[in-house]
């Protein structure tokens, strides 16, 4: 009987562990298309895999503890990018990456990386919708993209800056 007790509190205890995680994947599953995310590593942001995946994509989940970490598939050069970000470092990438986002993203500054706070319509990047991400490993690749969030179409997010990359809007934001 002490034993069937102990079984059933250990797994009581274990199974919300499992629910979050599951719910985590799912999240971060969100992010890309299935064609991607369904066969894709699954990490949380601090790192721990999830779930172990097949192909060379990375996905991660929102995090509702920390505003701007959205649901995100990534190839390895994102992530680069990404742990140079939050490091405030310069990435080290050397290939061309691609980040899906098609949950969406929290408003953010179009100039500013690490704004915190509106800084204007102008500049105040709303409405942001699905999206595709990619980055370059030479800004020289750049020159002559619109840096216009406002514009219809795809443009450089954070340009001057190490961490600029095309933003490509896949439907309407709203404008």
């Amino acid at each position: 009987m002490k034993l069937q007790a102990v079984f059933f509190l250990a797994a009581g205890l274990a199974l919300p562990a499992v629910l979050v995680a599951q719910d985590q994947i799912e999240s971060a599953r969100s992010a890309g298309p299935a064609s991607v995310s369904n066969d894709a590593t699954i990490k949380a942001w601090d790192g721990t895999v999830l779930h172990e995946g097949s192909n060379d994509w990375t996905c991660m989940p929102d995090n509702a503890d920390t505003p701007g970490n959205d649901p995100l598939c990534m190839t390895a050069a994102w992530g680069n990018f990404l742990e140079a970000y939050v490091g405030r470092t310069e990435p080290s990438y050397e290939e061309i990456g691609f980040a899906y986002m098609l949950a969406g993203d929290t408003p953010v500054s179009n100039s500013d990386p690490f704004a915190t706070e509106p800084t204007g319509p102008e500049d105040w990047v709303t409405d942001m919708g699905p999206h595709v991400m990619v980055i370059v490993p030479d800004a020289s690749m750049l020159e002559g993209i619109s840096t216009d969030h406002l514009n219809g179409g795809p443009w450089i997010m954070w340009p001057d800056t190490p961490y600029a990359h095309i933003m490509i809007p896949l439907e309407s934001r709203g404008l």
